[in-house]
């Protein structure tokens, strides 16, 4: 199986990705985690996605693509989920390709989908633990303890990226780059909107019921 989770920032991706791959025993290629992984390693690679990132701006194709062709070949026989993976119709149309070269296909491609202007509160109230990653939301997930994380206790901070001029400029981003992911997967058949608003709990009943459906539809074809 082959999924796909995109959509703007702040609308709750990798908290909801992380609870789908547990669920499904998915491999989770979370692209943003293999960037911040290699800027804290601050190798060649890293030093260059540092900036396009401290700037709003997407990371070049050839780079993401290099990432995720040498992964899908370490995981050519588990399912995998794509977090926030493609973001364009050519990491889109690349991605198709070197699935179809191991006989492989995406089975659901789900956008998340939330207001700009919730999205903007989300954001400029999200804190990040440097330690173990963790995120939390002020004013809908905050931690048990000001400015530190619950888990280690370390201090939390402010993501480089989650300043309102930076939010504006990657929602612009997401429209003009990824938006037109929606029009190709709805073209494929395989495209299904999830609404972003409400708990944790309930977003993510939303996307397991599909993915339920699908594999008792897989089941039942078989």
């Amino acid at each position: 199986m082959r999924i796909i989770l995109f959509g703007p920032p702040g609308v709750g991706k990798g908290t909801q990705a992380q609870r789908l791959a547990e669920k499904f025993n998915l491999v989770r290629l979370s692209t943003g985690d293999l960037l911040r992984e290699e800027i804290s390693l601050s190798s060649p690679v890293g030093r260059k996605v540092e900036q396009f990132l401290r700037k709003g701006h997407l990371v070049p194709d050839d780079i993401m693509l290099d990432i995720i062709e040498n992964i899908l070949l370490e995981n050519k026989e588990r399912d995998i989920l794509f977090d926030g993976f493609p973001r364009n119709l050519n990491q889109a149309h690349s991605l198709e390709r070197s699935l179809a070269q191991m006989q492989q296909e995406i089975d659901i491609a789900f956008e998340m989908h939330l207001d700009e202007d919730e999205i903007v509160k989300r954001l400029v109230n999200r804190r990040y633990c440097p330690r173990c990653e963790r995120i939390y939301n002020l004013s809908t997930n905050p931690p048990k303890n000001d400015c530190v994380c619950d888990q280690d206790g370390a201090k939390l901070v402010t993501r480089d990226d989650d300043t309102a001029e930076v939010i504006k400029k990657r929602l612009k981003i997401y429209e003009d780059e990824t938006r037109p992911l929606v029009s190709y997967y709805k073209s494929l058949n395989i495209y299904k909107q999830i609404d972003a608003r409400g708990n944790q709990d309930e977003i993510s009943d939303r996307i397991s019921e599909i993915v339920n459906a699908y594999l008792n539809s897989k089941c039942t074809s078989n």
